[in-house]
């Protein structure tokens, strides 16, 4: 579309502000992770599944989110999915169980981080579709995840120390909540009808890039990636304090991967806006892969702090390829904008899947050996 006024800039602000909320809640699960092990005196691999679910859940309600988008619409959707994150949190601080705990921090409000996220990862491909400025505006918005990590994880574990945890939950049901009012931001664009075999012929396409082999190829990486991702953000506090560092310091690695992630997702934008090549999102993408391939190496060697914080530097980067530029323009590029709702809920899907299985399989490695070198081993195979 041309952009004929300032407001698709407001639509940018609203999608990054989403992001920083959603990554800032479901991207410190980490921090939530050793505040459990040390509140509930549960066991690592059972306490595991709580990093691992909310961001499973949070990328596997892209489907059914893409959807909603289209019958309700994109406002509509982010205003419910904060709604759902706030209750969630909510909840969590009212119990001390375990297993309810999973649920309501792991799939309720998952369920609404993913709502509002994925809101916030379409709207702007859309409003800004045509624009030279397409890709740096979608690098722009998705900066958000880096900058949520980074900012909440130091908030996350200062509330804890002075609050406890049950007023954290409390603190971080009022910040999902914001989702909804922020997701009032994003305004329908016009559509024009179609007739019923034009809509009839949309719906048979929408599905035909299941059949692409290139389409699973592409995502059996993007799988690895979130598998050992998931690992990264559940376990790495607590690896750091096996190695006799400070929780504090655990928890600022965090926020040098959300750093990290919010400059090279920038970069996305300058380099993709920069050329016309369509074969260039692709290359990006399998340099952000290698870049997981050295962090594992640094990561297998790191016994002093100064490397975990090269590590978390180079882990940061190689995550920027997910839900940034990258992924937006190798979807669009080889399987159509129209259908960027569909793609995009499934790439969330196949990431989500991803997380649900790495973290807990690190857990039960870690209480099967008593230590993490198992674990790096299965970091490092599948990154």
């Amino acid at each position: 579309m041309l952009i004929s006024s300032f407001f698709p800039w407001f639509v940018v602000l609203a999608s990054f502000t989403v992001r920083v909320i959603v990554y800032g809640i479901t991207y410190t699960s980490g921090i939530v992770y050793v505040i459990i092990l040390k509140n509930f005196q549960t066991g690592k691999a059972e306490t595991s599944w709580i990093s691992s679910i909310i961001t499973t859940v949070m990328f596997a309600t892209g489907p059914p989110s893409g959807r909603l988008v289209k019958a309700l619409g994109w406002r509509a959707v982010a205003v419910i999915g904060g709604i759902i994150a706030g209750t969630g949190l909510l909840l969590t601080s009212l119990t001390s169980n375990l297993l309810f705990l999973i649920l309501s921090y792991g799939f309720v409000t998952g369920f609404g981080c993913g709502m509002a996220y994925m809101v916030a990862c379409v709207a702007v491909p859309a409003y800004f579709r045509g624009h030279r400025r397409q890709k740096m505006a979608v690098a722009m918005a998705s900066c958000g995840s880096g900058v949520g990590t980074f900012i909440f994880s130091p908030i996350v574990q200062y509330v804890y120390v002075t609050y406890g945890w049950q007023n954290l939950f409390i603190v971080l049901a009022g910040v999902g909540v914001q989702c909804s009012s922020v997701g009032l931001l994003f305004r329908p664009l016009s559509t024009t009808s179609t007739t019923d075999s034009e809509k009839v012929a949309e719906k048979i396409a929408n599905w035909g890039f299941l059949k692409n082999v290139g389409f699973h190829s592409s995502h059996l990486g993007f799988f690895l990636t979130a598998f050992g991702d998931s690992i990264v953000y559940g376990h790495l506090g607590e690896y750091a304090e096996t190695l006799g560092f400070t929780t504090d310091k655990g928890a600022y690695l965090y926020s040098v991967i959300g750093i990290s992630v919010m400059i090279l997702k920038l970069l996305q934008g300058v380099a993709l806006d920069s050329r016309g090549s369509t074969v260039l999102p692709i290359k990006l993408a399998i340099f952000f892969f290698f870049l997981g391939g050295v962090a594992t190496v640094i990561l297998f060697v790191s016994n002093e702090y100064i490397l975990l914080l090269i590590f978390a530097t180079i882990f940061g980067a190689n995550t920027a390829a997910s839900g940034g530029a990258v992924v937006v323009g190798i979807l669009e590029t080889y399987y159509g904008y129209e259908h960027l709702e569909l793609t995009f809920g499934v790439n969330l899907a196949v990431i989500g899947i991803g997380n649900l299985l790495g973290s807990p399989i690190a857990g039960l490695l870690f209480e099967a050996y008593e230590t993490y070198t198992p674990v790096l081993i299965l970091f490092c195979v599948t990154k």
